[in-house]
């Protein structure tokens, strides 16, 4: 609800949609089908006041379908296999690296089948003795893609992990930036965002960061759910060139620690990719004894371009690898198992 989609509301009203009527009476119905009968139940079990309807009703038992799955999980055990393996060409800063045994005999091995001790020590007695040799090397260019606006259920999780805001807190300031006017609706299930939203983000973006910054289009995004009912746009600032730090001074300490969430994640989206130069390596040891040929793999990865990163920092792991050449010797430093659980 921005005063521009009010004036065009009230420069073209339609007649009531009276489908739209008889689809909310059937929520309150439905709300009052439930919620009678659940919410006495709530209050004689856990507190007085509770209310639960035909939202949290279905909630609640899925809460409870998943916890008993927990409860009734059974723990796999398996090993992996680690060399620590150094390049004698050392022609980098580092010389030594990490790979993970992936291949015995040839064909592919899946992350559980070395499935006890005995088993990873009869691997390692049969490398005794092996060299080690660079059999590929692939080197690619990996593209990562921004996140999608948020809808209500992942601006909570979001918020929660990297705010440690509860859900309730969350929503709650969501609220008074929705009420103060900084953010569209904030109880949406849809991904949809205005044309009117993605021109002002394009300005935005090529204004604070650069041409080279925009993705070069404007990125939509569509639900996935066969079942959202997208009666609003996705979770954004209104004015996508309202930064957080222009109205930090009328906003509390949380409200702008929120409001920079979402204006971040929506800017995000109008962003390049951020680039990614990934290298993967194979290591044969050979020969092998008696257990036939053993492979490892090692994969390294490298930042090129930053993308959307730079407005919306996520968690990623750089892993430099020396500077290999295929046929190469390679000197063994350890092998290492290591034991592991499914969980």
């Amino acid at each position: 609800i921005t005063k521009r989609a009010i004036d065009e509301a009230l420069k073209n009203p339609r007649e009531i949609d009276m489908n739209l009527v008889d689809a909310q009476q059937a929520r309150r119905i439905l709300d009052r089908l439930v919620g009678y009968k659940l919410s006495p139940f709530l209050w004689k079990k856990v507190a007085r006041g509770l209310s639960a309807g035909r939202v949290q009703s279905v909630a609640v038992r899925l809460v409870v379908e998943r916890e008993r799955e927990i409860e009734n999980f059974k723990p796999q055990e398996y090993w992996s296999i680690e060399a620590k393996l150094k390049s004698k060409n050392e022609k980098g800063k580092t010389g030594e690296f990490s790979a993970f045994l992936n291949k015995i005999s040839g064909e592919t091995i899946e992350k559980l089948a070395i499935k006890n001790k005995a088993e990873a020590d009869n691997v390692l007695k049969n490398l005794e003795g092996s060299d080690y040799v660079v059999s590929k090397i692939e080197k690619k260019e990996m593209k990562r893609m921004p996140a999608p606006p948020f809808l209500t259920s992942t601006l909570q999780q979001e918020a929660f992990k990297k705010l440690r805001y509860s859900s309730k807190q969350t929503m709650l300031l969501a609220q008074q930036l929705y009420e103060t006017g900084y953010i569209t609706y904030m109880r949406t299930d849809s991904t949809n965002l205005s044309d009117q939203a993605l021109f002002a983000a394009k300005d935005a973006i090529t204004n604070l960061f650069g041409q080279n910054y925009w993705a070069g289009f404007s990125r939509k995004y569509k639900t996935k759910s066969r079942l959202a009912q997208e009666a609003h746009e996705a979770i954004r600032p209104t004015e996508p060139s309202r930064t957080p730090e222009s109205i930090k001074s009328g906003l509390t300490p949380q409200q702008f620690k929120l409001y920079d969430l979402i204006w971040r994640r929506f800017m995000a989206t109008q962003f390049k990719e951020a680039v990614f130069d990934t290298v993967s390596v194979d290591v044969e040891a050979l020969p092998a004894q008696a257990g036939g040929k053993y492979g490892f793999s090692a994969n390294g990865q490298t930042l090129k371009f930053d993308g959307f990163l730079k407005v919306y920092p996520i968690k990623y792991e750089e892993t430099e690898l020396p500077p290999l050449e295929e046929k190469e010797k390679l000197e063994l430093l350890e092998l290492k198992p290591g034991q592991h659980f499914t969980k």
